[in-house]
């Protein structure tokens, strides 16, 4: 009878996914700190899901490809604990992170480092008129300086009257067909005004794009109008 009994119930759980040999035994944990004991759901080997892993530290929450990723929180062994969004073992997003000597540290966290209390965009629309589509793009440069290209229809400047680039900081200089505002500081505003033409050249309308710049860098910003 006894037999009997002992095979059903581990029948029972090996069906369910709950047999605690195969989640602490086959399902890894690949973050050292808390690798040494698991409890949750597995996916092909490794933790992924909801669990709890505990090692030197203690983590309970979301998993992914055996690391946290998602929503958990984490306990160290000195008593700090940070509960909040994880990406690969790393904090990431909003979190909160309690000290053991009760300071507090929250807002948004990157790559495991805080950031800030709110994530600042790299840059923002302020006001646009007149313009049918634009694009922000950083370049590899290691100059601080932000070129201003104006197209329609594929064409730099085509119909372009009376243009003016006003910015809090730096320099304007003009390149070739378009214009640039080198050694600015961040954040930089730039308002860009003009009118144009239309195609036939009937009529024309104002241009307005006014815009703030945070991150520091190389940019190109093109204003299809």
């Amino acid at each position: 009878m006894i037999r009997i009994t002992t095979l059903i119930v581990t029948g029972f759980f090996s069906l369910a996914g709950l047999s605690g040999y195969s989640q602490q035994t086959e399902c890894a944990v690949k973050m050292e700190s808390i690798s040494g004991e698991y409890s949750g759901k597995c996916k092909k080997g490794l933790a992924h899901g909801q669990g709890i892993a505990s090692g030197t530290d203690r983590y309970e929450g979301e998993f992914r490809n055996g690391l946290p990723h998602g929503t958990g929180k984490y306990t160290w062994a000195n008593g700090d604990y940070y509960r909040g969004g994880w990406k690969k073992g790393l904090k990431e997003g909003e979190g909160r992170l309690v000290k053991a000597d009760s300071s507090v540290v929250e807002g948004i966290w990157k790559q495991d480092s805080y950031v800030g209390k709110k994530l600042i965009a790299a840059y923002k629309i302020n006001k646009s008129m007149s313009v049918t589509r634009y694009s922000f793009r950083k370049t590899n440069s290691t100059a601080n300086d932000v070129k201003v290209k104006l197209i329609r229809g594929g064409i730099e400047n085509s119909g372009v009257d009376n243009l003016i680039i006003a910015h809090t900081s730096g320099s304007q200089y003009r390149s070739g067909s378009h214009t640039g505002i080198q050694n600015p500081l961040f954040p930089l505003d730039i308002k860009v005004t003009f009118t144009a033409w239309n195609m036939f050249r009937t009529a024309k309308s104002d241009v307005i794009f006014d815009f703030t710049i945070n991150q520091p860098g190389s940019w190109e910003v093109v204003i299809n109008y």
